[in-house]
């Protein structure tokens, strides 16, 4: 292929369809090597304090979702079954995130998954929510002690994943929502066609375009798409082709000639708003789940409830796509809930039924990448 014929070089996988001038190659960016070095150390010391089904515990609880999969969390053991539950700053997402919002609905979903594998594996988990403030890195206290096991299929919890693409326009039916959200869990359902999933929709994609053209956001997004095989085994976290479900000669192709500066070109960010007209113009609706209340605990236990029902929908065919450019763009920020009739919203998600469930695919930190004695 010539240098003339690769600048015309046209993607198509799924629906997407990526054109770009060939980018040059760098090096694979990453870290410190002395500080990764010693941060490894202290994580295995961590894991000497821990017994089998602790560390399996903790690696069930880390399969949470999390903004552009940062996987914000730390565990400092304090003592035996005493765990301080945080966050880590540089895995925070300040240019579309500087509330913490996001960081904190991913704790609860951490959370959630904590509970429930420890249950598995004959722990019960007591905890509490020692931050006042979302900023804070110490988030939760919790005590791990002995308790009857209660059977649990944790498979669910590695099978979890966003499916971005895919979904049919069929309307969600009753019986199904109720049975992954609750039925008294305070999810509401938004037809796609209703006069409300239509303004979801618009405002949706407006707040997408609004960000994409917000030089701090996409630099954001920049800093965490890892497009190498290298840049994936170095990180361990991030998005990658495949997570953004760009797959076959596409994924090889991205994988292999883009880099950071790849994701800030015009290009990149006018197939980016194509690809997000297509998906809010094909789903079954909108899921919102609104907000009791603005502390961390509030956000904490909201996305629990996003966990719980993200474990749910893979067994009624789901998908579940989270598009929260809305919450976090103005002017929508400031109208959505009210346009929705709800005080405020803790989550937005696009939701359809697909046909077949892909396998899990983002990347995951080892449990010593983030747990420290």
């Amino acid at each position: 292929m010539n240098t003339t014929t690769r600048r015309g070089f046209l993607l198509t996988t799924g629906g997407v369809v990526l054109a770009t001038a060939l980018p040059r190659l760098v090096p694979a960016f990453g870290g410190d090597v002395a500080n990764e070095a010693g941060e490894a150390a202290m994580g295995a010391n961590a894991l000497r304090r821990l017994d089998e089904e602790e560390r399996a515990i903790l690696g069930l609880a880390s399969r949470a979702p999390s903004g552009h999969n940062t996987q914000p969390w730390t565990v400092r053991i304090t003592g035996p079954g005493r765990w301080t539950i945080g966050t880590e700053r540089s895995r925070w997402l300040p240019a579309v995130d500087p509330g913490n919002h996001d960081v904190m609905l991913s704790m609860g979903a951490f959370m959630e998954n904590l509970v429930i594998a420890a249950g598995a594996y004959g722990r019960r988990v007591e905890y509490r929510v020692i931050a006042k403030s979302p900023h804070e890195t110490a988030l939760i206290e919790t005590r791990i002690t002995r308790a009857d096991e209660i059977a649990y299929p944790v498979d669910a919890m590695r099978a979890r994943r966003t499916v971005r693409n895919g979904m049919n326009k069929r309307e969600l039916e009753r019986g199904d929502i109720d049975s992954v959200t609750g039925k008294h869990s305070g999810f509401i359902y938004i037809p796609r066609l209703s006069a409300e999933g239509k303004y979801l929709a618009e405002a949706t994609l407006e707040a997408n375009k609004a960000q994409t053209w917000r030089n701090e956001a996409q630099e954001e997004l920049a800093d965490w798409i890892r497009w190498s095989k290298k840049e994936q085994r170095s990180h361990l976290n991030g998005l990658t082709p495949a997570s953004m479900e760009i797959t076959g000669m596409a994924g090889w192709y991205v994988g292999s000639f883009f880099e950071r500066q790849s994701v800030l070109e015009n290009s990149f960010r006018e197939q980016g708003i194509a690809m997000a007209k297509k998906q809010v113009d094909n789903c079954g609706g909108w899921l919102v789940l609104p907000l009791t209340g603005n502390s961390p605990a509030a956000l904490v236990e909201a996305g629990r409830a996003f966990q719980r029902m993200g474990l749910r929908v893979r067994e009624k065919m789901i998908a579940v796509h989270p598009m929260t450019q809305a919450l976090q763009e103005a002017p929508w920020k400031n109208e959505i809930a009210a346009r929705i009739g709800v005080r405020k919203i803790a989550m937005l998600m696009r939701v359809g039924y697909v046909k077949s469930y892909p396998a899990p695919v983002s990347l995951r930190m080892p449990i010593e990448g983030f747990t420290r004695a």
